[in-house]
């Protein structure tokens, strides 16, 4: 009897955390067209400036502080891969069946749902 409720619970995990559930739980929004810039050149002054000794990948004066794009899968990686090995955990457990096999199951229910908690917040 065990077996049959740990093996039913672990398919109730696994379909609720299912890589289709997660696809659609995790789609990204739609990104903005990115706005095309225009750059204007100044005169240079003649002579040795304290810009020209500076080295490496320089900031234009005009660039603008736009927000970074959302990005829709920040912290869900954690959070996906404690579902995952929580319902992998539930089948193992379910599959060696006897006391260890419970308590395999009920530590995996327990990190399947720690992960759950997280992803959802």
């Amino acid at each position: 009897m065990n077996r049959k409720i740990i093996s039913a619970t672990a398919m109730v995990v696994m379909a609720v955390t299912s890589p289709a559930a997660l696809a659609v739980a995790q789609a990204p929004a739609k990104a903005s067209t990115p706005a095309t810039t225009t750059t204007s050149y100044s005169a240079k002054s003649v002579g040795p400036t304290v810009e020209a000794t500076k080295l490496g990948v320089k900031q234009a004066p005009n660039a603008s502080k736009a927000p970074a794009a959302y990005d829709a899968h920040v912290g869900a990686g954690r959070n996906v891969a404690l579902m995952v090995v929580g319902g992998a955990a539930l089948v193992v457990g379910a599959v060696i069946g006897g006391a260890a096999g419970l308590l395999i199951a009920v530590a995996g229910a327990a990190v399947g749902l720690y992960g759950l908690y997280y992803f959802i917040q």
